[in-house]
């Protein structure tokens, strides 16, 4: 004897739908703010949900300075990387031009005379494309030159720009970056304890101002430790060289916000992957941001050192001030970092 079940009515069955996908993406969202994005890229039944585009804009409401703060850094970075993308057509082309003389070259000549015969005329328009291959390489390079300069003057920390007025370098050093390396690593540190601190009950008010002191505290702490490398910049300039020093990261930013989201949450549980290990190791919250500071402080006189430790400390030392006397303390969970 066959029993089949019942059928659902369809207002029902979608209702069913949604309380699942709802649950889901709960407990997706409350992990990770950007895990919805590989499901969205490979699982078709995401593409094809009606329930997709809510959740998104539930998520961004919840965390949208996350979003603004990685989209500032990302156009930055889009701008440091301007001149090799712009000359991308010019060299495409250019190659082209000169396998067509290479081909030109080795052919007939322009008059209709052999291969073997090359005219007054052909030598003039083989050094003429040259001359203008050279001086179109040479404009690339004044104008990326130019480009960068720029760039250094508007979006790096330095004495010289703090000198000559431009008081705006101390936010937009902090939000610069020129490899790619170093902006995914930021942004990457960044997202994950920031998603600590959201899903926590941080709001995106607190987490504003805890990266814009941050960004203050580091950008003047790195000039101050500038300052203390000044004689030894005094006597190479001596010796006929000139060392001008920038600095540029999210770094003292993320120093800051890993310092705030540690002291209010000490005891959160964070998975960390360290060195060549396979697996994630289980640690406390409070001890990553420790370990970095005492790493920042032992490395912060080494000259070989191209990290900015000292924008490290500042940013690190006003989100422990920031966070001890104006954010609140909750409960902790396991997170990965």
């Amino acid at each position: 004897m066959e029993h089949t079940a019942p059928m659902l009515p369809m207002n029902e069955l979608r209702a069913l739908l949604s309380e699942v996908a709802s649950q889901h993406a709960d407990k997706v969202f409350a992990h990770y703010p950007f895990e919805f994005f590989p499901r969205v890229v490979f699982d078709v039944r995401w593409q094809q949900s009606p329930f997709l585009g809510r959740y998104l804009i539930s998520n961004f409401k919840k965390g949208w300075f996350v979003y603004l703060f990685c989209g500032v850094n990302a156009a930055v970075f889009a701008i440091w990387r301007y001149p090799s993308l712009l000359d991308l057509p010019s060299r495409l082309i250019s190659s082209s031009q000169t396998k067509q003389q290479r081909q030109a070259r080795s052919g007939r000549s322009s008059r209709g005379l052999g291969s073997n015969v090359r005219t007054i005329h052909d030598l003039n328009r083989d050094q003429g494309g040259a001359s203008s291959e050279r001086f179109g390489s040479f404009l690339s390079l004044q104008n990326e030159a130019n480009h960068l300069q720029t760039l250094r003057r508007h979006f790096t920390i330095s004495l010289d720009n703090t000198a000559q007025g431009r008081w705006w370098t101390i936010f937009g050093g902090a939000v610069s970056h020129q490899d790619l390396d170093h902006i995914v690593k930021n942004l990457t540190t960044f997202i994950s304890v920031a998603t600590i601190g959201i899903n926590r009950g941080l709001s995106n008010g607190q987490l504003l101002c805890v990266c814009l002191g941050s960004a203050v505290a580091g950008s003047v702490a790195q000039l101050w430790h500038f300052t203390h490398k000044i004689e030894r910049d005094r006597q190479s300039r001596r010796r006929g060289v000139i060392m001008t020093r920038y600095g540029l990261g999210a770094s003292g930013i993320v120093s800051g916000l890993s310092v705030a989201v540690a002291v209010v949450f000490p005891y959160t549980q964070v998975q960390k992957f360290a060195g060549m290990l396979p697996m994630p190791l289980t640690l406390q919250l409070w001890t990553v941001p420790l370990i970095s500071f005492a790493y920042d402080m032992w490395m912060l006189n080494d000259e070989s050192s191209k990290i900015g430790h000292g924008a490290h400390l500042g940013g690190a030392i006003f989100g422990g001030l920031y966070s001890f006397f104006a954010l609140r303390r909750l409960t902790s969970t396991t997170y990965r970092l």
